[in-house]
């Protein structure tokens, strides 16, 4: 991940420079050459085909670890002992939350940067190339701080983010699967008795008894 990290501040920075480099040269008063404006333009693509490329990187690593720790937690025994910064599924979505929260702001840092340039440079274009120059300046300083401010807070909770899920997966990878207690048995209902059976066989037997009375009388 910080290799896409570097991808990310690497071409923003190209982007950045390419930008500023362009609203300088297309003022009337000092219009660049052509292979300036175009120099610039490439640099423009450039920096934006490597930031986008971190991006993508950064949350395609990310969701590949919280899909794994997912399956993980649904697998292994969690045991009070581990050290788990996610231990449900209900924690799990707070923090992919956190994330893609994070990773939209990582993203809006550099597109407030090139519309904050963009829109400078508009309302200036008619003005003295001084002046342009100077409200140029000040809103590359006061951009600039605000985009490095707020992309580096988002990098650094994304960066936060994926260890965690990274360190949790790799934990819990390493615990027995989980296996459900079998339910316990079910107690056998006691036996019937049949009163019927004995009831016939009292009155069979005292039949019996008196069949036997009356032969041994005669």
């Amino acid at each position: 991940m910080p290799r896409f990290i570097l991808l990310y501040v690497f071409g923003a920075v190209v982007v950045a420079s390419s930008q500023v480099a362009l609203s300088v040269g297309i003022h009337h008063d000092h219009l660049a050459s052509l292979r300036y404006i175009l120099q610039s333009g490439a640099g423009l693509v450039f920096g934006t085909a490597m930031a986008i490329s971190g991006l993508i990187g950064l949350a395609e690593r990310y969701q590949h670890s919280a899909r794994q720790l997912s399956s993980l937690l649904h697998r292994k025994t969690l045991g009070e002992e581990l050290q788990l910064a996610v231990r449900s599924d209900e924690q799990l979505q707070s923090q992919n939350q956190h994330f893609w929260q994070a990773y939209r702001n990582v993203g809006l840092s550099l597109a407030l940067f090139l519309a904050g340039l963009l829109g400078i440079s508009v309302m200036l274009g008619e003005s003295s190339f001084f002046l342009y120059m100077a409200g140029l300046s000040a809103g590359v300083a006061v951009l600039g701080i605000i985009g490095v401010l707020v992309g580096l807070q988002g990098l650094r909770s994304t960066r936060l983010c994926q260890k965690s899920a990274e360190s949790d997966a790799k934990l819990l990878a390493s615990q027995p699967d989980y296996t459900a207690e079998p339910p316990p048995p079910k107690p056998k209902p006691p036996a019937k008795i049949h009163w019927s059976i004995n009831r016939n066989r009292r009155h069979s037997d005292a039949r019996a008894l008196a069949r036997r009375r009356s032969f041994a009388s005669r």
